[in-house]
């Protein structure tokens, strides 16, 4: 679940801020997090986690889409799914292909690929938490 946390907050002699939070967020858009550089950020790396906790995280709490939008130009759209049905077929495909992500990178994983290799492929399904 997308969460934030404020961790501290103060101000110096001049009245200057600094806040610290502690962001958790879908990985897939920390790239759009990371343009803005207003913010000075330290980020838990997907190259450090061990691959089996990496698998374990991805099993017990993919990040899964909230809001399914339909496919169109440029940079935003403005139509989503909003049937039922449709709804649920774009999760179970989601989770059919995390499922199949597992299963290839669990693959290369026995076959001595590095984990920085191997957590990549799970990087879609993943909750990122960033300070």
């Amino acid at each position: 679940m997308i969460s934030a946390e404020i961790l501290a907050d103060s101000k110096n002699q001049f009245g200057d801020r600094l806040t610290t939070f502690k962001v958790t967020l879908p990985r897939i858009i920390l790239a759009e997090l990371n343009t803005h550089r207003m913010f000075s950020r330290n980020s838990a790396s997907s190259r450090a986690i061990p691959f089996e906790k990496m698998v374990e995280s991805v099993e017990k709490n993919p990040f899964i889409p909230i809001a399914w939008q339909k496919d169109h130009k440029g940079m935003q759209g403005t139509e989503y799914f909003n049937d039922d049905a449709d709804i649920a077929m774009r999760r179970f495909e989601w989770v059919s292909v995390r499922d199949f992500a597992i299963m290839r990178a669990k693959i290369l994983n026995i076959n001595n690929v590095t984990k920085q290799i191997c957590n990549r492929l799970l990087e879609p399904f993943m909750w990122h938490t960033v300070i």
